[in-house]
């Protein structure tokens, strides 16, 4: 039995009701720093904390996420690393390019060295002087020491606490002090391939969009869309 573009696109959608997770997407931007000589990202600027892009309008999205090796074809084409995700949509949302999707569910991230102070003598955004900032949002700490004091782990709550991305100390070592975190994460990934277009007999049946994770991608390298 054939079905029509519209019954396909119905029955997409269903699937994605269904069986889709709820994301946040916001839409990717190159940031104006871009505009230096060769493209080179201002490593101070206090819009996109020196990656070259900002990300707007965020919204929550629903779409099914799978392990991109699965897809032999894509495998096939060389383009994969081993943590890739598809993200695929219904035929309503249109994710582009550089665009960021943050999966709402807590994924185990790599271990992450914090130099104590760095990130406030570089300038980011929101902080003060107690203050560091992790790569991802941490939902739950696993583990906090001093590097040289792995035997003497530090305890949230007691000797720091997290929102979001900024890690606030109580009482702050000293500067240029270096730390080991591990946690689970809200993690963040890019549309870093143009987004397949599923097409049948001349009607878009919805994306399904290559993800990498946002810290595996050199945004310095990317081309800025229209330059």
């Amino acid at each position: 039995m054939a079905y029509s573009s519209d019954e396909l696109s119905g029955r997409l959608d269903e699937l994605v009701r269904t069986y889709g997770d709820w994301v946040i997407w916001e839409q990717g931007l190159p940031c104006a720093c871009r505009a230096a000589p060769g493209l080179r990202m201002a490593a101070g600027c206090t819009r996109c904390e020196g990656e070259g892009f900002i990300w707007i309008s965020p919204q929550k999205l629903k779409g099914i996420v799978m392990p991109a090796h699965t897809d032999r074809r894509l495998a096939s084409m060389g383009w994969l690393t081993p943590s890739d995700l598809t993200f695929a949509t219904d035929a309503h949302d249109r994710i582009a390019d550089f665009d960021r999707i943050t999966l709402t569910t807590p994924l185990p991230v790599d271990p992450e060295v914090i130099v104590r102070g760095q990130a406030f003598r570089e300038g980011l955004r929101g902080l003060t002087a107690e203050e560091d900032r992790l790569a991802y949002q941490a939902a739950r700490v696993l583990a906090c020491f001093a590097h040289d004091r792995p035997a003497e782990p530090l305890v949230e709550g007691d000797d720091f606490v997290i929102t979001g991305k900024t890690l606030r100390w109580f009482r702050p070592p000293p500067d240029g002090a270096v730390y080991v975190f591990k946690y689970e994460a809200l993690t963040e990934w890019l549309a870093f391939a143009s987004p397949v277009e599923v097409i049948d007999r001349g009607a878009s049946l919805g994306q399904r969009v290559l993800l990498r994770r946002r810290t595996l991608v050199n945004l310095a390298e990317r081309a800025v869309p229209g330059g």
